[in-house]
Protein backbone atom coordinates (compact mmCIF):
# COMPACT_ATOMS: atom_id res chain seq x y z
CA UNK A 1 0.00 0.00 0.00
CA UNK A 2 0.97 3.52 -0.66
CA UNK A 3 1.09 6.15 2.11
CA UNK A 4 -0.30 9.32 1.06
CA UNK A 5 0.57 13.08 2.21
CA UNK A 6 -0.38 16.33 1.19
CA UNK A 7 2.30 18.62 1.51
CA UNK A 8 2.56 22.62 1.79
CA UNK A 9 5.57 24.42 1.25
CA UNK A 10 6.33 28.33 1.31
CA UNK A 11 7.37 29.63 -2.08
CA UNK A 12 10.72 31.04 -2.34
CA UNK A 13 9.17 33.75 -4.94
CA UNK A 14 6.54 34.87 -2.88
CA UNK A 15 6.79 33.56 0.94
CA UNK A 16 3.05 34.58 1.57
CA UNK A 17 2.29 31.59 -0.71
CA UNK A 18 2.03 28.22 -0.85
CA UNK A 19 2.62 25.09 -2.63
CA UNK A 20 1.03 22.18 -3.06
CA UNK A 21 3.12 18.64 -3.33
CA UNK A 22 1.53 15.57 -2.98
CA UNK A 23 3.13 12.91 -1.80
CA UNK A 24 3.03 9.28 -2.13
CA UNK A 25 5.69 5.97 -0.64
CA UNK A 26 5.43 2.88 0.35
CA UNK A 27 4.40 1.92 3.69
CA UNK A 28 6.87 -1.40 4.00
CA UNK A 29 9.93 0.32 1.96
CA UNK A 30 12.50 -2.93 0.78
CA UNK A 31 15.06 -3.07 3.40
CA UNK A 32 18.68 -1.64 1.91
CA UNK A 33 16.93 -0.66 -1.34
CA UNK A 34 18.66 2.90 -1.99
CA UNK A 35 15.93 5.90 -1.69
CA UNK A 36 14.80 7.50 -4.95
CA UNK A 37 12.69 10.04 -5.76
CA UNK A 38 10.24 11.26 -8.65
CA UNK A 39 8.50 14.31 -9.58
CA UNK A 40 5.98 14.75 -11.80
CA UNK A 41 4.50 18.24 -12.95
CA UNK A 42 1.77 19.08 -14.91
CA UNK A 43 0.68 20.88 -18.23
CA UNK A 44 -1.61 24.07 -18.84
CA UNK A 45 -5.33 23.60 -17.89
CA UNK A 46 -5.39 20.66 -15.02
CA UNK A 47 -3.42 20.63 -12.10
CA UNK A 48 -1.85 17.57 -10.23
CA UNK A 49 -4.11 15.28 -10.04
CA UNK A 50 -4.04 14.00 -13.60
CA UNK A 51 -1.03 11.63 -12.13
CA UNK A 52 -3.19 10.30 -9.38
CA UNK A 53 -6.21 9.33 -10.57
CA UNK A 54 -7.80 5.99 -8.73
CA UNK A 55 -7.40 3.22 -11.62
CA UNK A 56 -4.53 5.29 -13.73
CA UNK A 57 -2.10 6.53 -11.20
CA UNK A 58 1.32 7.09 -12.38
CA UNK A 59 2.13 7.91 -8.75
CA UNK A 60 0.65 4.44 -7.18
CA UNK A 61 2.84 2.89 -10.22
CA UNK A 62 6.09 4.93 -9.51
CA UNK A 63 5.89 3.90 -5.91
CA UNK A 64 5.59 0.26 -7.03
CA UNK A 65 8.99 0.52 -8.38
CA UNK A 66 10.34 1.95 -5.15
CA UNK A 67 10.15 5.64 -5.21
CA UNK A 68 8.82 8.19 -3.24
CA UNK A 69 6.33 10.05 -5.95
CA UNK A 70 5.45 13.40 -5.90
CA UNK A 71 2.91 15.47 -8.21
CA UNK A 72 3.37 19.35 -7.87
CA UNK A 73 0.56 21.79 -7.95
CA UNK A 74 2.12 24.83 -9.88
CA UNK A 75 0.64 27.94 -8.24
CA UNK A 76 -2.56 29.04 -9.81
CA UNK A 77 -3.48 25.59 -9.79
CA UNK A 78 -4.78 22.91 -7.72
CA UNK A 79 -4.61 22.94 -4.18
CA UNK A 80 -1.74 25.71 -4.28
CA UNK A 81 -2.37 29.33 -3.91
CA UNK A 82 -4.78 30.71 -6.15
CA UNK A 83 -4.32 34.08 -6.88
CA UNK A 84 -8.05 36.54 -5.44
CA UNK A 85 -8.08 37.58 -9.44
CA UNK A 86 -9.50 33.78 -10.10
CA UNK A 87 -12.54 34.97 -8.45
CA UNK A 88 -12.77 38.09 -10.38
CA UNK A 89 -14.33 38.65 -14.32
CA UNK A 90 -11.43 37.21 -16.25
CA UNK A 91 -11.36 40.13 -18.69
CA UNK A 92 -10.59 42.41 -15.46
CA UNK A 93 -6.81 41.12 -15.57
CA UNK A 94 -4.42 40.27 -17.48
CA UNK A 95 -2.76 36.45 -17.98
CA UNK A 96 -0.65 35.41 -14.95
CA UNK A 97 1.64 32.42 -13.58
CA UNK A 98 3.71 32.20 -16.70
CA UNK A 99 6.74 29.58 -17.10
CA UNK A 100 9.26 31.03 -14.96
CA UNK A 101 6.97 31.11 -11.67
CA UNK A 102 6.27 27.35 -12.58
CA UNK A 103 10.18 26.65 -12.66
CA UNK A 104 10.88 28.55 -9.73
CA UNK A 105 7.91 25.96 -8.05
CA UNK A 106 9.72 23.21 -8.96
CA UNK A 107 13.09 24.48 -7.67
CA UNK A 108 11.07 24.26 -4.30
CA UNK A 109 9.70 21.08 -4.56
CA UNK A 110 12.77 19.56 -5.25
CA UNK A 111 14.37 21.10 -2.22
CA UNK A 112 11.79 19.96 0.11
CA UNK A 113 11.95 16.11 -1.36
CA UNK A 114 15.58 16.01 -1.27
CA UNK A 115 15.05 17.06 2.15
CA UNK A 116 12.35 14.33 2.85
CA UNK A 117 14.07 11.50 1.22
CA UNK A 118 17.98 12.80 1.15
CA UNK A 119 18.25 11.96 -2.41
CA UNK A 120 21.28 13.91 -4.46
CA UNK A 121 18.85 13.98 -7.19
CA UNK A 122 15.36 13.31 -8.69
CA UNK A 123 14.20 11.80 -11.65
CA UNK A 124 11.83 14.90 -12.94
CA UNK A 125 8.85 14.02 -15.15
CA UNK A 126 6.93 16.69 -17.32
CA UNK A 127 3.41 16.38 -19.38
CA UNK A 128 2.40 19.21 -22.13
CA UNK A 129 3.36 22.79 -20.66
CA UNK A 130 4.91 21.04 -18.18
CA UNK A 131 7.40 20.00 -20.35
CA UNK A 132 8.45 23.49 -20.97
CA UNK A 133 8.53 24.16 -17.15
CA UNK A 134 10.55 20.98 -16.57
CA UNK A 135 13.14 21.58 -19.32
CA UNK A 136 13.50 25.01 -18.76
CA UNK A 137 14.83 23.95 -15.12
CA UNK A 138 16.44 21.03 -16.53
CA UNK A 139 18.39 23.91 -18.91
CA UNK A 140 19.33 26.17 -16.18
CA UNK A 141 22.19 23.01 -15.27
CA UNK A 142 20.68 22.87 -11.31
CA UNK A 143 22.77 19.84 -10.83
CA UNK A 144 19.58 18.32 -8.98
CA UNK A 145 18.16 16.21 -11.78
CA UNK A 146 18.88 12.62 -12.27
CA UNK A 147 17.10 11.70 -15.34
CA UNK A 148 14.16 13.75 -17.20
CA UNK A 149 11.41 12.60 -19.18
CA UNK A 150 9.77 15.20 -21.13
CA UNK A 151 6.30 13.16 -21.78
CA UNK A 152 4.21 14.84 -25.13
CA UNK A 153 6.31 17.96 -25.27
CA UNK A 154 5.72 21.28 -26.49
CA UNK A 155 8.84 22.69 -27.84
CA UNK A 156 9.23 25.01 -30.71
CA UNK A 157 7.57 24.45 -33.57
CA UNK A 158 5.41 26.71 -35.85
CA UNK A 159 1.43 25.65 -35.82
CA UNK A 160 -0.83 27.95 -38.29
CA UNK A 161 -3.91 25.94 -36.42
CA UNK A 162 -2.64 27.24 -32.50
CA UNK A 163 -1.19 30.61 -34.08
CA UNK A 164 -5.19 31.18 -35.60
CA UNK A 165 -6.75 30.17 -32.33
CA UNK A 166 -4.50 33.11 -30.51
CA UNK A 167 -3.98 35.33 -33.48
CA UNK A 168 -5.45 39.26 -32.59
CA UNK A 169 -8.12 39.69 -35.37
CA UNK A 170 -7.19 43.17 -35.78
CA UNK A 171 -3.34 42.75 -35.14
CA UNK A 172 -1.50 39.98 -37.38
CA UNK A 173 0.79 38.42 -35.59
CA UNK A 174 0.31 39.38 -32.59
CA UNK A 175 -1.14 37.17 -29.81
CA UNK A 176 -4.73 38.54 -29.17
CA UNK A 177 -5.81 39.91 -26.12
CA UNK A 178 -6.06 37.55 -23.04
CA UNK A 179 -7.89 37.55 -20.03
CA UNK A 180 -6.33 36.52 -16.71
CA UNK A 181 -8.03 32.78 -17.04
CA UNK A 182 -9.83 30.11 -18.32
CA UNK A 183 -12.47 27.89 -17.79
CA UNK A 184 -13.28 24.39 -18.65
CA UNK A 185 -15.91 22.22 -17.79
CA UNK A 186 -16.28 18.61 -18.02
CA UNK A 187 -18.27 18.54 -20.84
CA UNK A 188 -15.64 20.61 -22.58
CA UNK A 189 -12.71 18.49 -21.26
CA UNK A 190 -14.46 15.31 -22.91
CA UNK A 191 -15.40 16.96 -26.26
CA UNK A 192 -11.65 17.82 -26.39
CA UNK A 193 -10.02 14.02 -25.30
CA UNK A 194 -12.61 12.82 -27.76
CA UNK A 195 -11.56 15.05 -30.71
CA UNK A 196 -8.28 12.98 -30.49
CA UNK A 197 -9.58 9.69 -29.99
CA UNK A 198 -9.80 7.56 -33.58
CA UNK A 199 -11.37 4.71 -32.94
CA UNK A 200 -15.30 4.81 -33.56
CA UNK A 201 -16.00 3.66 -29.76
CA UNK A 202 -14.25 6.02 -27.26
CA UNK A 203 -14.35 3.23 -24.41
CA UNK A 204 -12.15 1.20 -26.41
CA UNK A 205 -9.49 3.78 -25.42
CA UNK A 206 -10.69 4.90 -22.45
CA UNK A 207 -12.31 3.74 -19.54
CA UNK A 208 -15.84 5.83 -19.72
CA UNK A 209 -15.14 6.17 -16.07
CA UNK A 210 -11.65 7.54 -15.86
CA UNK A 211 -13.17 11.07 -17.03
CA UNK A 212 -15.56 11.52 -14.26
CA UNK A 213 -12.90 10.22 -11.38
CA UNK A 214 -10.15 12.56 -13.28
CA UNK A 215 -12.55 15.85 -12.80
CA UNK A 216 -14.21 14.85 -9.69
CA UNK A 217 -10.53 15.39 -7.86
CA UNK A 218 -10.69 18.64 -9.37
CA UNK A 219 -13.36 19.82 -8.39
CA UNK A 220 -12.39 19.44 -4.84
CA UNK A 221 -9.76 22.64 -5.22
CA UNK A 222 -12.83 24.41 -6.86
CA UNK A 223 -15.70 26.97 -5.65
CA UNK A 224 -17.59 25.80 -8.89
CA UNK A 225 -18.43 22.84 -11.08
CA UNK A 226 -15.60 23.38 -13.89
CA UNK A 227 -11.81 23.90 -13.28
CA UNK A 228 -10.24 27.51 -13.67
CA UNK A 229 -6.35 27.96 -15.07
CA UNK A 230 -4.39 30.43 -15.37
CA UNK A 231 -3.98 32.02 -19.15
CA UNK A 232 -0.49 32.53 -18.62
CA UNK A 233 0.41 29.50 -20.55
CA UNK A 234 -1.09 30.95 -23.44
CA UNK A 235 2.05 33.49 -23.78
CA UNK A 236 4.49 30.47 -23.61
CA UNK A 237 2.34 28.41 -25.95
CA UNK A 238 2.16 31.14 -28.31
CA UNK A 239 5.91 31.71 -28.59
CA UNK A 240 6.33 27.80 -28.92
CA UNK A 241 3.57 28.03 -31.50
CA UNK A 242 5.65 30.62 -33.71
CA UNK A 243 8.57 28.78 -33.72
CA UNK A 244 10.27 30.17 -30.77
CA UNK A 245 11.66 27.98 -28.39
CA UNK A 246 11.15 29.46 -24.51
CA UNK A 247 14.63 27.36 -23.53
CA UNK A 248 17.40 25.87 -25.14
CA UNK A 249 17.55 22.09 -25.32
CA UNK A 250 21.08 22.29 -26.01
CA UNK A 251 21.72 23.14 -22.82
CA UNK A 252 20.24 20.16 -21.25
CA UNK A 253 22.80 17.45 -20.28
CA UNK A 254 21.31 15.10 -17.83
CA UNK A 255 19.61 11.98 -19.71
CA UNK A 256 16.24 13.03 -21.20
CA UNK A 257 13.50 10.45 -22.46
CA UNK A 258 11.13 12.59 -25.45
CA UNK A 259 8.07 10.55 -25.40
CA UNK A 260 4.40 11.32 -27.05
CA UNK A 261 0.87 9.14 -28.31
CA UNK A 262 1.05 9.09 -31.94
CA UNK A 263 -2.70 10.31 -31.83
CA UNK A 264 -1.92 13.27 -30.15
CA UNK A 265 -2.51 16.40 -31.22
CA UNK A 266 -1.16 19.31 -28.68
CA UNK A 267 3.04 17.29 -28.98
CA UNK A 268 2.51 16.99 -32.62
CA UNK A 269 5.42 14.79 -34.33
CA UNK A 270 7.39 17.05 -35.80
CA UNK A 271 8.03 19.28 -32.45
CA UNK A 272 8.99 16.62 -30.55
CA UNK A 273 11.51 14.98 -33.10
CA UNK A 274 12.91 18.56 -33.60
CA UNK A 275 13.44 18.80 -29.34
CA UNK A 276 15.06 15.41 -29.45
CA UNK A 277 17.43 16.43 -32.46
CA UNK A 278 18.18 19.74 -30.35
CA UNK A 279 18.96 18.04 -26.55
CA UNK A 280 22.06 18.39 -25.53
CA UNK A 281 22.29 14.87 -23.26
CA UNK A 282 24.90 12.61 -24.58
CA UNK A 283 22.23 9.69 -23.41
CA UNK A 284 18.38 10.47 -24.69
CA UNK A 285 16.07 8.56 -26.23
CA UNK A 286 12.57 9.05 -27.96
CA UNK A 287 9.76 7.02 -28.42
CA UNK A 288 6.19 6.72 -29.43
CA UNK A 289 3.00 4.18 -28.35
CA UNK A 290 -0.04 4.08 -30.24
CA UNK A 291 -3.63 4.59 -30.36
CA UNK A 292 -3.32 7.16 -27.41
CA UNK A 293 -4.12 11.05 -27.18
CA UNK A 294 -2.44 13.63 -25.16
CA UNK A 295 -4.23 12.09 -22.55
CA UNK A 296 -2.84 8.86 -22.99
CA UNK A 297 -1.68 8.74 -19.34
CA UNK A 298 -5.43 8.39 -18.42
CA UNK A 299 -6.16 5.92 -21.21
CA UNK A 300 -6.25 2.07 -21.47
CA UNK A 301 -2.76 1.53 -22.63
CA UNK A 302 -1.34 3.86 -19.78
CA UNK A 303 0.40 1.07 -18.70
CA UNK A 304 2.44 0.97 -21.57
CA UNK A 305 4.03 4.70 -21.10
CA UNK A 306 4.15 3.56 -17.36
CA UNK A 307 6.09 0.90 -18.06
CA UNK A 308 8.53 2.37 -20.71
CA UNK A 309 9.27 5.46 -18.74
CA UNK A 310 10.42 2.96 -16.33
CA UNK A 311 12.84 1.01 -17.76
CA UNK A 312 14.25 4.58 -19.04
CA UNK A 313 14.42 5.69 -15.70
CA UNK A 314 16.80 2.51 -14.64
CA UNK A 315 18.05 1.83 -18.06
CA UNK A 316 22.25 1.85 -18.27
CA UNK A 317 23.79 4.62 -19.80
CA UNK A 318 25.32 4.39 -23.03
CA UNK A 319 29.42 4.02 -22.76
CA UNK A 320 29.60 4.87 -26.51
Amino acid sequence: MAHCEDLFIASSEAPDERIHLREKRSDAPVADAPAKAVLFVHGATYPGVMFDVPTSSWLDHAVADGYSAYALDVRGYGASTRSPVLDQPAKDNPPFARAESAVADIADAIATIRERTGVDTVDLVGWSWGTMTTGMYAASGPGTINRLVLFAPVYSCERLDRINALEDRDNPHRLRPLGAYRTETAAQARERWDAEIIADDPDSWRDPAVLDRWYEQMLRDEPADYVRAPNGVLVDLWEAFNGRARYEAGDIEVPTLVIRATQDATAIRDDALGLFDRLGSAYKQYDEIGRGTHFLLLERRAPQLFDRVSAFLVSPLSTD
